[in-house]
Formats: C-alpha cells, structure tokens, sequence
C-alpha cells in the first residue's frame, strides 16, 4: 500500500532527475541557451510517460549513466581548474565580482599576472590590495572597456585618473551591458555622495542587446526567488560555454579567423601608427543599423535609469564609446575630420538626446587627440583600450566635469 501511494513521487522524481541530465546535455552539444531551457519540460514529460505508462523505472538507472558521466566529468574539470572565467567570480545579478577574489593568469604572455577583486566587488591593486574610495564623488560605470581587460591594474582608469587627481569610483564588470549598468549602480547607490558626477559608458560594439535579453535580467528584480533562479540560468548559460564539449565543438563547427596583419595608418602624411588586424580597416565603410528591439531595449534602459535616479541630486552623464572598427577605419584614411560610419552610435544618441539630459560622445574627442599623438587608443590585436586610450577617456572625463553643459560634437 505504502509503495503504490509512493510510486507517483518516485516516477517524478525520476523524470524531473533525468529529464535535467539530458536537458543539460543538450545544453553543451547546442549553442543557443533556449534549445536546453525548451527541451527540459520534454524532456521530463518523455520519461514520465515512459515510466508510468511502461513501467520502465527500473530502467532510469541505466538511462542517467550517460549524461551523469558526462555532466560529473564537466564539473570536476571546472572544480579542478582555477577560477579562469568572469562568471565564475560574477555576482548572480552581474552587478559586482565577488569581493576578495585573487586569481593568477596562467597566460605568461599576458601583461596582467594577477587579478584581485577589491572588498567592494571590483578590480583593485593585487600587490597593495588597494582600490575604490570608500565613498564616491566621482563614478564610472561600465563593462571590460572600463574594467580595463588586458591591462595591468596600473594602467586601468583607477590609478590613470588619479595621476589627474581624480579618485574615482570605477565600477567596471566585463561582459555587462546597460541592464547590468543598471544593477551596478543600484549595487553602489549607498556609496555615492549627494551631488556626486556619475558617467555611464555605453560601448557601441555590443551595448545595444535584445529587449529578450534585457528582461531575462531585470525579471530578477521582482523576487527573490527569480533572482536566484535567473541568476542560476545565467551561471549555467556561461558555465557550458566554456566546458570541454562546447570548445572542441566551437573548434569544430566554427570558421577560423583571417591571422592578424600589420598596417601602418598615415597620419599627418609623415607619421604612422602601427596596428595588427584580421582585416584592413579602411574596407570598412559602416555598420548596421540599430534592430528595432535594440531600440526599444535601449530607449526601455534610459527609462529606467530616470526611475532609479529620480530624488537624487546625482549628475549623471551618458558617455558612447565608438567601436574600434569606426575609429581604425577613420584613422586609415588620410583626413583630420571624423566622418561618422556607425549608424548604431549616431541613433543610439539620437535616442539619448531626447530622452536623457546629459548625453556625451567619446568618438571625436579620442580621435582628434589619436590623431596628434599618432597613437592607437586599442591595444594591438585587441578591442579594448590601451593605456594611451585609458588617458584619453580619463580627460574626456576630467573635461565633462569642467565644462558639463556643453556636449561634444
């Protein structure tokens, strides 16, 4: 008696158990996250009926070996492995690393030895352990661009806009876009001091996300238990992207890259800056333009940053960052006026000027001041900027707050 008012439960548990294992298979063998999210609910339904209608539970032994050996063998290597990922040090809501972290870089080539997450959740001195003022006046919000990937912290915008005695709040997480923005700043919102400057830098290469994607993360904010389950779904989306299956299928299935190559960008007509590319810069002659759901996601972004600064007396400050595509490709052709080929930027402040006060553009600040230096403001073979480009932002900071009603061109 006891065994058959048992056996429903034990049937669903069994289909819940399995039905995970193979959906999170399917997860490292498929690209797209909703492939594994679609399947699980089939998944469970398949082996419900399997073991109710055929009563085949006998076999769910036999049927969980597989994916368990599978999955077992991803987790341990990523146990194994030292922390190498940003999602492994990433709060579940993106909005801080976690605080005290200290990771060495396995990549002797790489500049940056040693990473260290501050008490605060973001990138601090490894050697002093110093980072972030307690309290902020000055703020910078943004992804890898602030964060500062590839340099050693040194060279990061931190200690650079100290030396223009500046200390600044540097809030940068790699890999977050404007929702992500959002929550960092709610994150900090206690450390920021009344009439405190705070500037938002959207990148242009990949801020602009889906409306999907937006709220699959702030949907976190309506309960605590969506945030830990969202935040779990997140985890996992970036956990198998970097499991041994999904690489060696990447490595498979994906098209190499064009080697990079060294071009020489005249400037002034005797000098030239040196950079290496997969591709000639000055073959590109504009993006595309921004999706509808981009602009409905970044308008939806400005609107929430109005509700989340409303009854603060901050002064926050929109800043665009171009792509480097944009800039190398300017920087090819022989002429010191910027001409404007990203249509995603130019829309994007568009929307900015009608719908937010203070609204800046990085874009021909940093290429008038590439131009009389003849310097790249990128690292080479890199997106992200190079110390020279840490410096540039750094004034076009210090200039904003100097002069903060007029806007750049």
């Amino acid at each position: 008696m006891v065994t058959a008012k048992l056996k429903p439960l034990c049937i669903f548990v069994a289909a819940v158990f399995l039905g995970t294992l193979y959906a999170g298979c399917v997860g490292l063998v498929t690209y797209p996250l909703r492939a594994s999210l679609l399947s699980w609910p089939l998944w469970i339904i398949l082996f419900w009926c399997l073991f109710w209608k055929f009563d085949l539970i006998r076999l769910s032994g036999y049927l969980a070996v597989v994916p368990l050996a599978i999955l077992s063998f991803e987790v341990v290597r990523t146990i194994r492995q030292p922390p190498q990922y940003a999602f492994q040090l990433k709060s579940l809501d993106r909005s801080h690393y976690t605080p005290s972290a200290r990771v060495s870089n396995r990549n002797y080539a790489s500049p940056v030895k040693e990473l260290y997450i501050g008490q605060d959740g973001f990138r601090a001195d490894p050697e002093t352990g110093q980072g972030n003022p307690s309290r902020c006046h000055d703020v910078l919000i943004g992804d890898s661009m602030i964060y500062g990937a590839g340099l050693p912290y040194p060279s990061t915008l931190g200690p650079v806009l100290e030396t223009m005695n500046i200390n600044a709040c540097v809030f940068g997480v790699a890999g977050n876009s404007p929702v992500d923005y959002l929550a960092t700043l709610h994150y900090v919102a206690n450390r920021i001091d009344d009439g405190a400057r705070i500037a938002i830098y959207i990148y242009a290469y990949n801020d602009f996300v889906s409306m999907r994607k937006y709220l699959e993360r702030t949907i976190r904010g309506l309960s605590p238990s969506l945030v830990r389950l969202t935040g779990l779904i997140g985890y996992y989306d970036d956990w198998r992207r970097t499991t041994f299956v999904q690489g060696s299928l990447r490595a498979v299935t994906t098209t190499p890259k064009d080697p990079f190559s060294s071009y020489h960008l005249k400037i002034g007509g005797t000098r030239e800056i040196e950079i290496y590319w997969d591709h000639d810069p000055g073959e590109y002659h504009g993006g595309r333009r921004l999706k509808r759901e981009e602009r409905a996601t970044f308008e939806f972004f400005l609107k929430r940053l109005r509700a989340l600064v409303a009854n603060r007396s901050w002064r926050v400050t929109v800043v665009f960052i171009p792509d480097n595509e944009e800039m190398l490709a300017n920087l090819s052709h022989p002429s010191s006026t910027f001409q404007d080929l990203d249509p995603r930027r130019v829309e994007a402040l568009k929307i900015c000027a009608t719908l937010w006060s203070d609204c800046r553009d990085l874009t021909h600040y940093m290429f008038d001041r590439a131009i009389a230096e003849a310097q790249s403001p990128y690292l080479l073979k890199d997106r992200h900027f190079s110390l020279f480009g840490n410096r540039v932002l750094a004034e076009h900071y210090k200039s904003m707050g100097e002069n903060r009603f007029v806007q750049n061109r």
